[in-house]
């Protein structure tokens, strides 16, 4: 069977589009891992300077919350303090600690001491 190269370009570019694969080729789900909270979704991504944490809340009340980055090498890292947000606000923060390797981002609701937590992610 005798494949030209644009049938192969057609085919791989296919394959990065339906698996959902960066420039890289590593899977965009590895970039990026996320939990909803009920009220917003929280998340977590892989930064040059370590770790990027957002929250973006899509209903409810104001809510008074904090990020917290916690590895599984034992080490646990606070961001610059708890914060306000309220419905269709997006909040953000970067843990630059370099490289934790696996981590996962938790979110702390400061008035009722709920907790949710991204799935780990690696750097």
């Amino acid at each position: 069977m005798k494949f030209t190269r644009h049938t192969i370009t057609a085919a791989l570019s296919s394959l990065a589009v339906a698996g959902g694969l960066l420039a890289f080729g590593a899977p965009a789900e590895a970039a990026s891992q996320c939990t909803s909270t009920g009220v917003g979704y929280l998340c977590v991504n892989i930064d040059p300077r370590g770790y990027d944490a957002s929250y973006q809340k899509v209903a409810g009340s104001t809510a008074h919350v904090d990020f917290n980055l916690v590895c599984a090498n034992g080490r646990w890292f606070g961001d610059e303090g708890s914060f306000y947000i309220s419905a269709g606000e997006t909040r953000t923060y970067t843990f630059a600690v370099g490289s934790q390797g696996s981590c996962f981002l938790k979110l702390i609701d400061m008035s009722t001491g709920a907790t949710w937590q991204t799935p780990s992610i690696s750097r």
